[in-house]
């Protein structure tokens, strides 16, 4: 059995926590276990990034290093933090005197960063360690008749450079696994676009507006739900229907992939954190 050890970020334990529950289950189920890190810190993401590159790196590279002490490549779950890592690790490897630096900080410690982990995204996982094959024989209880527009995320996507996760302008490995399930995976308009959240801090209007387009593009297709890989997005997408400018239309359920894979994978809806998904999703779970 493979094993990473899990970074799940600041806000996925705290606003999505049926989205690690169901990581952890539908990956040991596929023969991947997932081995939690203690004592880890925010990757950074975003806000200190813009502030301070060297804390940026130093942060990140704290994460890396742990990592590296437990002897294990990292899963990080989260797209902000996925994206960090990553971004990170390749200045590190690249910039003797940026890692010069972040070591002497780690050295506090008895950290030290040397760029022999590997940081892999979800859909990793399932695309280079899984494989789809693997994930067609474990389907016991396939989707009939269900339409699910794929949000892959900028984070988890871009920069491709760098990433390595999937085509930024083409991706299409939560569609094969929709596939795979039994699912009809639906093109959209603007489906390689941000769902908005991180224009939130800075103009929650133009955030929600982004948010209700991309919805709306998806409604306009007769999809019965989307499936997600990236925390901030199911949370935007999720959060922007319940808004004043989202009107009265119904509901569109959103779904992450582990969840919406668990079930017909023969997982039980409990262990998958179904019942704490804001949008009742039965509309795409019955129809198996």
């Amino acid at each position: 059995m493979k094993e990473f050890v899990l970074y799940t970020g600041c806000t996925t334990p705290v606003r999505l926590p049926a989205y690690e529950a169901a990581v952890t289950v539908v990956l040991e189920k596929l023969g991947v276990r997932l081995i939690p890190m203690k004592d880890v810190n925010c990757c950074g993401a975003q806000y200190i990034e813009s502030l301070s590159h060297t804390a940026f790196a130093a942060m990140s590279g704290r994460i890396l290093a742990i990592a590296e002490s437990m002897d294990r490549d990292i899963l990080a779950i989260c797209g902000a933090c996925s994206g960090s890592l990553k971004a990170v690790k390749h200045d590190l490897d690249s910039n003797k005197v940026l890692r010069a630096e972040v070591n002497e900080l780690l050295a506090d410690e008895g950290l030290k960063y040397t760029g022999t982990v590997e940081v892999k995204h979800l859909l990793q996982i399932f695309n280079e360690d899984i494989g789809y094959d693997a994930i067609k024989a474990a389907i016991v209880k396939p989707y009939h008749g269900v339409r699910l527009a794929a949000h892959y995320g900028c984070h988890v996507t871009r920069p491709p450079e760098i990433v390595h996760v999937d085509d930024p302008e083409n991706p299409v490995i939560i569609d094969t696994i929709i596939e795979a399930a039994g699912a009809t995976p639906v093109d959209y308009v603007g489906k390689t676009r941000c769902c908005g959240g991180p224009m939130l801090a800075m103009d929650e209007e133009v955030a929600n507006k982004i948010g209700l387009d991309k919805i709306k593009n998806i409604r306009d297709e007769k999809a019965d739900g989307i499936v997600t890989a990236c925390v901030f997005c199911d949370i935007q997408l999720t959060q922007v229907q319940f808004g004043d400018m989202a009107g009265d239309e119904p509901k569109i359920p959103v779904l992450t992939l582990p969840q919406f894979l668990g079930p017909a994978m023969g997982i039980n809806f409990d262990s998958l954190g179904i019942q704490l998904n804001k949008i009742d999703p039965q509309a795409i779970l019955q129809e198996m």
